[in-house]
């Protein structure tokens, strides 16, 4: 299970692979990995991610900042000039190159503290986890009421309470979140 996740924006492979690895040994799933900002797709439907961005992207990610805001997302600016101390705008912190890897851990906990209290105010009841997956699987109301023997006004009801709860009002944004957090295996 993993306790979050993660997108990183930077063109250099370097640094994409050590945040990978660091990220992942903190049990933090990498859901995107783009070169460039405008490289990453459907953005409004990322959620409560841990956002790693090189600052040369700040006017980009301003364009976008109050829907990544909105959504409960942390941004972290990667500055590789050594010259940028405090966050530009549309970034919550900033990492330079130099720091130490404990400043990268103390960011990465406190990105994991925020995930944890929204998590627990934002918590899908199993049911509702339940009808999320079939969503995602591609099941209508009427088959998932019938797959689950309660009435498609109680679908409806549940799937009202899931929008509500994660913010998503699409069928393809709810199918994105039920894969990045492992409620349906596209693998097959």
């Amino acid at each position: 299970m993993h306790s979050g996740n993660s997108i990183i924006i930077h063109s250099s492979a370097i640094i994409q692979y050590g945040l990978k690895n660091i990220l992942l040994a903190r049990n933090i799933a990498i859901s995107v990995l783009c070169n460039t900002l405008p490289e990453c797709e459907l953005i409004s439907t990322w959620k409560n991610m841990l956002i790693f961005a090189d600052t040369r992207f700040t006017n980009e990610l301003k364009k976008q900042a109050r829907v990544l805001t909105r959504n409960g997302n942390t941004i972290i600016g990667i500055d590789t000039t050594g010259l940028i101390h405090d966050p530009p705008p549309g970034f919550d912190d900033i990492l330079g190159i130099d720091d130490h890897v404990e400043v990268l851990y103390q960011k990465i906990n406190d990105y994991l503290s925020k995930v944890s209290a929204v998590k627990s105010d934002n918590q899908l009841s199993g049911r509702e986890t339940e009808i999320l997956t079939m969503v995602a699987q591609g099941l209508n109301n009427k088959q998932i009421a019938g797959r689950l023997f309660i009435s498609i006004h109680t679908v409806i009801t549940h799937r009202k309470n899931i929008t509500y709860k994660l913010g998503i009002k699409s069928i393809p944004g709810l199918t994105l979140y039920a894969a990045l957090n492992n409620l349906v295996d596209f693998q097959r």
